[in-house]
């Protein structure tokens, strides 16, 4: 399955995809990860963190520092001497990289989706918050970070799960506009009502599958007869 991609700032991409082991599933997995790319125009720390409502205190972050291997961290506030590496038995990471070189910073890592203690990342919405710094040295960010939602509910899973697919614009901070469309539904096309317009499913590379659903004139998806 290939990443999906989220702009999180000018110059920093995000590139995530999940990871089902065989003979589990989406709905009720263990041993699930999710695996992130962060790529930053510049040559600089970066970090993403977990939260539960979105702020930064309390939060569990993966932070890399070039020269050294990206690792958990717990934020136990603003101050650099306040963010806590978590203890051994907790670094779990694999694949774990930051490279800096001709002017952009590339983090790469594989995390448990959910583990004993920590903040569970969901196959649902989820609140995260990225940061990064001005230079190599881990100091305080700035202006450099932001907030942000991602709904894990549609992306594409690696190996082990039939029938997964890859949504093409998977949705972050979207607002829900779209009145009583069932979950289902919505969920088709990655957030979009797939009721109202073509969705878009890319199979493999040169291979598109383009669905709508038709809801008969006085009928609801909810309750719908033919």
């Amino acid at each position: 399955v290939n990443f999906c991609e989220n702009d999180l700032a000018s110059g920093f991409l995000q590139k995530y995809k999940i990871n089902v082991p065989e003979g589990q599933n989406a709905a009720n997995c263990e041993g699930c990860s999710i695996t992130m790319e962060l790529i930053f125009e510049g040559e600089a720390w970066l970090s993403i963190a977990f939260s539960e409502d979105g702020k930064m205190i309390g939060s569990e972050a993966v932070i890399g520092i070039p020269g050294s291997i990206p690792q958990k961290y717990m934020l136990g506030g603003y101050d650099v001497s306040v963010i806590q590496l978590m203890p051994e038995e907790q670094q779990t990471l694999t694949d774990a990289s930051i490279t800096a070189t001709n002017g952009q910073t590339i983090m790469k890592f594989t995390k448990l989706m959910s583990e004993p203690g920590e903040i569970e990342i969901l196959f649902g919405d989820n609140e995260f918050l990225w940061a990064h710094g001005s230079d190599a040295t881990l100091a305080y960010h700035g202006n450099n970070r932001a907030a942000f939602s991602l709904d894990l509910a549609a992306v594409g899973v690696a190996a082990g799960e039939e029938g997964a697919t890859n949504p093409t614009d998977p949705p972050v901070e979207v607002e829900d506009n779209r009145g009583n469309v069932p979950n289902a539904i919505q969920g088709l096309g990655g957030g979009q009502d797939c009721t109202v317009k073509f969705c878009e499913n890319e199979l493999t590379t040169g291979f598109l599958q383009k669905y709508r659903i038709n809801v008969p004139d006085g009928q609801d998806p909810e309750t719908c007869d033919g």
